[in-house]
């Protein structure tokens, strides 16, 4: 009876033991795998930030805020660009008085693409067309405003 005990408890002795050596080999697993996505993903920031410093030499814009304005929806929209060295950094609406709220609103989703993209050659937000018009318009106006006279 002692002799059946005994192997039942190295029975569940080794069953714990394989277990916990299972466990540690995945979470090392898991371990390599965030790590090398993290590197992966600071690699790309890295090339990302190369590039834009690259590109920020070779930029056709000159560095300061600009004010552009274009017909929107309901009326007139007024955007304000900052550039820094040669980087579109901020876009922000400083008036839209007659645009439809709920237009504008959607369509605001273009200044954070066009910050992305670094150019004003997006798509328009479905269903705030014209209000997106406007917004990629006025724009674009602060870009010309901002290009670098030879």
């Amino acid at each position: 009876m002692q002799h059946v005990f005994w192997m039942k408890l190295f029975n569940c002795v080794l069953v714990v033991g394989i277990l916990l050596a299972y466990q540690s080999v995945q979470q090392s697993r898991t371990q390599k795998e965030t790590i090398s996505s993290l590197t992966a993903e600071l690699e790309q920031q890295q090339a990302v930030t190369t590039a834009n410093a690259d590109s920020s030499t070779d930029s056709p814009y000159e560095d300061g805020v600009y004010q552009g304005e274009a017909q929107g929806y309901g009326g007139k929209v007024i955007v304000e660009l900052t550039i820094e060295d040669g980087i579109l950094t901020d876009l922000n609406i400083l008036s839209a008085k007659q645009e439809d709220t709920a237009y504008l609103e959607a369509a605001s989703a273009l200044l954070e693409t066009i910050l992305e993209e670094q150019s004003t050659d997006v798509d328009v937000v479905s269903g705030a067309t014209f209000s997106s018009n406007g917004i990629l318009h006025a724009t674009e106006e602060a870009l010309r405003k901002a290009e670098k006279t030879t």
